[in-house]
């Protein structure tokens, strides 16, 4: 599979929800309890993912959804080589990140 290939693989709705939810970092159980659905769901749909994507770890699948859902002025243009990114203001991008409940213990 090449490189590009990875970027014309769509994932479901849920898929990329769950994506998201790996990308912030959150445990198996309470990303089911995000998702009103099992552990063993999330687990299948991690393993699902993935396959399609053929990771072999959780920080893949974040950085997978990083890439496809990162800013056209922050991605890396792809006509041009060499060219600089837009400058990034971190605090800015903080500052718009939601915060995520967890499930109680």
């Amino acid at each position: 599979m090449s490189p590009d290939s990875k970027d014309s693989i769509t994932p479901t709705p849920r898929e990329r929800e769950l994506m998201m939810l790996i990308a912030r970092g959150m445990q198996n159980k309470n990303i089911a309890y995000e998702l009103r659905i099992s552990e063993n769901t999330v687990r299948a749909h991690i393993g699902n993912i993935m396959r399609k994507y053929r990771l072999q770890n959780r920080t893949q699948i974040a950085i997978i959804y990083a890439l496809k859902t990162a800013p056209l002025s922050l991605r890396r243009d792809r006509t041009r080589s060499g060219a600089a990114p837009a400058s990034v203001k971190p605090a800015q991008a903080l500052a718009q990140t939601p915060r995520v409940t967890t499930a109680p213990e």
